[in-house]
């Protein structure tokens, strides 16, 4: 069965219950609404907020179905503000991570401030989608970060439209905008040396930490999410692997990546020093990440490195072991590619141009 099939919502006799659906683990009620600017009415599912079983479900569609029965709407002309439904949506939302509800209501907040306060949902059309993308576009954000504000806003009304709000998405037809790939440069062993020096030698509180971040994630190939949020017990110094457990990566799959002897070195140095079962204890915080980055943003400033991202460590790790010999598909298991390797084949092979010569030299007919 589907995860987001849509079920028929039955008592402990087995007998249905009039009007209830449940899909992806909410209660909707199955009723009948008129569309306040056309008068038509029309048959929707509405999402039961508050209801955690079948007697809260009954409850709750009881009350909704009254309201309707009294002429009332929901939230008035439009449905509900975009403010009061970018709320509901980050708390009804199913199946995402905390991390991607963070992303999505950064987003939203944007498109909130664009919109304004009082704007309703109904009453947003493509126009204003086009107009947002091209004040996003002027202000010099990426393609990629555009095409992110739409896709979330998209989400949104998704939601809108199973909750009966809305029957036509205001970012149909709305293609992404084209995302130009540069041809990715192979980071220096000096330049990781460098920030992990200036983080030594001027930020002396969370310094240490932060350069045995920095050399994790060009040793490991994991993403910054992952690695801050490792402890001791996922590293097995015995078996010679470091676990990211599924609940932590981004495709929820638990990988192993094995100690390669920089990785076991480090790990062991870390360990000689460690002070808490979190490898990076400072990021257990109510604000994890804004240290590591404002440590980061200052050291780019001071070494004139604008383009050294911890993502382009992760780029580091691939390189070194496509150049190492070690073949795709290892490679794809330990970073968390789902392909067996053909993005690895595609896109690192050609990073450092001197062992590419070198491998030239070996061939012969």
């Amino acid at each position: 069965m589907k995860v987001n099939r849509w079920q028929q919502v039955k008592d402990r006799a087995n007998r249905r219950a009039r009007g209830l659906w449940k899909r992806n683990g909410s209660y909707y009620v199955q009723t009948t609404i008129t569309d306040p600017s056309t008068g038509l009415k029309k048959v929707s599912k509405l999402r039961l907020a508050e209801a955690t079983d079948i007697e809260s479900a009954k409850t709750e569609a009881g009350k909704l179905r009254q309201k309707i029965a009294a002429g009332e709407t929901i939230h008035g002309k439009h449905g509900p503000t975009f403010s009061e439904y970018r709320e509901h949506y980050i708390k009804t939302a199913v199946g995402k991570k905390p991390k991607t509800l963070y992303n999505e209501n950064y987003f939203l907040k944007a498109w909130q401030e664009f919109l304004g306060e009082d704007t309703r949902i109904g009453s947003i059309t493509k126009q204003n989608v086009l107009a947002f993308r091209v004040e996003l576009t002027e202000s010099e954000y990426s393609p990629r970060t555009v095409n992110l504000h739409v896709v979330t806003l998209r989400n949104l009304f998704k939601m809108a439209k199973i909750e009966g709000y809305v029957t036509i998405l205001p970012t149909d037809g709305v293609t992404q905008l084209k995302i130009i790939h540069t041809e990715r440069k192979l980071l220096p062993n000096d330049k990781i040396d460098a920030v992990c020096n200036e983080a030594l030698t001027k930020h002396k509180r969370n310094g240490q930490q932060f350069a045995d971040f920095i050399r994790l994630l060009a040793f490991c190939g994991g993403r910054t999410s992952e690695v801050l949020k490792l402890t001791w017990a996922d590293v097995d110094f015995k078996n010679r692997v470091l676990v990211f457990k599924g609940v932590e990566t981004k495709n929820s799959q638990t990988r192993r990546v094995d100690l390669n002897s920089k990785l076991q070195s480090h790990l062991k140095s870390m360990f000689a020093r460690k002070t808490s079962e979190s490898l990076f204890p400072s990021s257990r915080t109510d604000n994890p990440v804004t240290s590591f980055k404002t440590i980061l943003r200052k050291i780019r400033m001071d070494l004139k490195l604008p383009h050294f991202t911890n993502h382009l460590l992760r780029h580091y790790f691939i390189s070194m072991s496509v150049m190492a010999g070690i073949d795709y598909m290892t490679i794809a298991k330990w970073v968390g590619h789902k392909d067996g390797g053909v993005l690895i084949g595609k896109t690192y092979g050609h990073l450092n141009r001197e062992h590419m010569e070198k491998m030239a030299k070996k061939l012969t007919f």
